[in-house]
């Protein structure tokens, strides 16, 4: 962000100050000061509009509730005049711009308007698709008033500082509650016996089944197993051939705890087993309580049925109603609020006109000639 340019106030407070008065009149945000906004902020006021308080969407211009209650008062005693000649708000220079870098990504600027008692924060945007040409620029992120610069974070004059003081920002420290006394060495070592004495545990423990020990050798603890398997023990062959007689654990079946006459040979044969294993009659049910030919215990089956065509379409004509009435309703409050808006001007501009001399009927000839040339205007479009 070495590149980043300055904001002007000159260019960005105007449009945002001709559409903080309209915040009286309607509860929706004008269109203008949509594309004003830092994406964030943009959705905020385009999705809570309609439910932001007496405040209107004034109130959502600032995150902090206590700031926002604070708007209302200083936009109603804003003092707006047009230059006489453009027709343009003409905006001192601010006091102030300040400066400061969230992250690596992120960089504010803080516009400290005395002239209308307000702290305007933009943030540098690379990429705004829907904020009037996409191009990178300020976008308003916070709306304040003057007497709330503090906020706990530290400004900067210029973005080279406040790029020198995010670089060398410092994480906070781990809380701790005493001195360190964590020895990592000394932990990884004793994490490696007590690995040792734990697999060792395994030679040293009885075998699972009574009947049948394990051909293996004698339990002997794991360091010295190693050493006494490499020096002695019996053949290969003969090692594994012992496996053949374990009893495995997990098998209930032993075949030496069995007693003799079970494997005596048995005098039955099949058919004996048969002839005494005849199927007995089957003895007929009792039905008296459930006769199974009732046909009014049967269930009924139930079909879904279809919607009705004339539902649908009464639905369908009721919400196209509410839509159109909801649709007129705001129409109705953006109407109003741009006669209020084309009022104010006009008296101010009269205003204007007194202090330069002009009387009521010159006033009155100047703006019906604009208004000729307003409706000249029309004819061609």
């Amino acid at each position: 962000m070495a590149n980043v340019p300055a904001p002007d106030p000159r260019e960005l407070l105007p449009p945002l100050l001709a559409c903080l008065p309209t915040a009286f009149a309607s509860p929706r945000p004008p269109p203008a000061l949509l594309p004003l906004l830092s994406p964030i902020l943009r959705q905020r006021v385009q999705y809570s509009s309609g439910t932001s308080g007496a405040d209107g969407w004034l109130s959502l211009l600032s995150w902090d509730p206590d700031r926002a209650s604070k708007l209302a008062g200083k936009v109603e005693g804003l003092q707006l005049e047009a230059h006489p000649v453009s027709g343009e708000l003409e905006v001192e220079d601010v006091d102030a711009i300040r400066y400061r870098k969230m992250d690596e990504e992120t960089l504010h600027a803080r516009l400290e308007a005395g002239e209308f008692d307000l702290l305007p924060i933009y943030v540098w945007c690379e990429t705004d698709t829907q904020g009037g040409g996409g191009g990178p620029g300020w976008k308003l992120s916070e709306l304040r008033a003057l007497e709330d610069r503090e906020d706990g974070t530290e400004w900067h004059a210029t973005v080279a500082e406040a790029e020198a003081s995010s670089s060398t920002r410092q994480p906070p420290p781990t809380q701790t509650n005493g001195t360190h006394t964590l020895h990592p060495n000394t932990q990884s070592a004793n994490d490696e016996d007590d690995d040792d004495d734990y697999w060792a545990s395994y030679d040293r423990s009885s075998g699972p089944t009574p009947a049948k020990q394990s051909p293996a050798p004698n339990s002997q603890p794991f360091s010295t197993s190693r050493q006494s398997a490499s020096q002695q023990g019996p053949a290969d062959d003969d090692y594994y051939a012992r496996y053949s007689t374990v009893q495995p654990a997990l098998d209930s079946h032993d075949p030496d705890e069995e007693p003799a006459a079970a494997t005596s040979e048995s005098t039955l044969h099949g058919n004996t087993l048969l002839s005494r294993a005849a199927p007995a009659p089957e003895r007929p049910v009792q039905r008296s309580l459930y006769p199974a030919d009732s046909p009014s215990l049967a269930p009924e089956p139930i079909a879904p049925r279809p919607l009705s065509p004339a539902s649908t379409s009464s639905s369908k004509s009721v919400e196209r109603l509410e839509q159109r009435a909801r649709t007129e309703a705001d129409l109705t409050r953006a109407e109003d609020g741009v006669r209020r808006f084309i009022g104010t001007e006009i008296r101010q501009l009269f205003r204007l006109a007194r202090s330069v001399g002009m009387d009521k009927d010159e006033f009155d000839e100047c703006v019906t000639r604009e208004l000729e040339v307003v409706g000249m205007l029309e004819d061609e479009v």
